[in-house]
């Protein structure tokens, strides 16, 4: 596939409304800075933001196709093989990675008795999982083919940001690009993060943060790379993964009597292995 003359301004473009969709509207964060807490989780503020934030993705779907044909220039790839072999290496960081990594570092902070490295790591858990959920039932229900995909007509891959198979994305990969469960799970970590530190004042947090950011955005600028998703799917994902890093982060702290956290923050737990003449057994008790 090669790229087409005058391709640089769609990149651009893409680049500035991306940005655009992320920051020109205000966040969950701002939003609960200027109201009292209430025990509502998802308010009515918070559905027009999802809705904003929807149709603006859904007019970046104009620069899908151009951008698409502009990162996946099969001459500029011939070039420089290492990308592609860094950009399939970012992309093991998926949801599941991450909520692994957090659920074990939750398991240690909860038998070393770390109360703290427990909070952060459930609450960044958590703002992975709940998103992951509703992303999987998404994009299985919408079926949006990924730009790779060459339709049964013969059409060339990259060409059709709108080639959607209702239900098909339960059963093939194929067709279950939009959103990005890559972009959600990397925003959401970053931003969970982020927000723990603001929670707790870390010093030099204003240096980590950003790195936090920037690597987060490489795994869904591979996928990109790798022809894997649409530029509208990362801006979606993205979002997702912020505003649930920040909501799950800003509602637990605001009501660190929710359900959730009593279960699994509220009493200090003993995880551990016992062996005896049958051999290891792995146990959970209260303390």
């Amino acid at each position: 596939m090669s790229c087409q003359p005058g391709s640089r301004s769609p990149r651009r473009g893409a680049a500035s409304l991306a940005i655009a969709a992320l920051l020109a509207i205000p966040t969950p964060a701002a939003a609960q800075a200027s109201s009292a807490p209430s025990g509502v989780v998802i308010t009515g503020r918070d559905l027009g933001l999802i809705g904003a934030v929807t149709i603006g993705t859904a007019i970046l779907t104009r620069v899908d196709v151009p951008v698409a044909r502009v990162l996946g220039d099969t001459a500029f790839h011939a070039r420089h093989p290492g990308l592609a072999t860094a950009a399939r290496r970012a992309s093991l960081a998926t949801e599941t990675i991450d909520m692994l990594a957090g659920g074990t570092i939750y398991a240690i902070a909860r038998m070393r008795k770390d109360d703290g490295t427990a909070d952060v790591a459930f609450h960044t858990t958590e703002s992975v999982l709940l998103p992951a959920m509703f992303i999987q039932v998404v994009r299985g229900a919408l079926g949006r083919a990924r730009p790779y995909v060459i339709d049964d007509a013969g059409e060339k891959r990259d060409a059709d940001p709108y080639d959607f198979k209702p239900l098909h994305g339960f059963t093939s990969f194929n067709y279950r690009s939009f959103p990005s469960m890559h972009a959600m799970a990397s925003l959401a970590v970053a931003t969970a993060l982020t927000q723990e530190m603001r929670q707790r004042d870390t010093p030099h947090r204003e240096v980590i943060s950003p790195v936090l950011y920037a690597a987060a955005a490489l795994p869904p600028l591979a996928r990109m790379y790798l022809d894997e998703h649409w530029t509208s799917d990362i801006v979606m994902g993205a979002f997702l993964g912020v505003y649930a890093g920040q909501k799950v982060v800003g509602y637990s702290h605001q009501h660190p009597d929710n359900r959730l956290d009593r279960t699994f923050l509220g009493r200090r737990m003993n995880i551990g292995l016992i062996g005896d003449g049958r051999g290891l057994s792995f146990f959970v008790s209260p303390d």
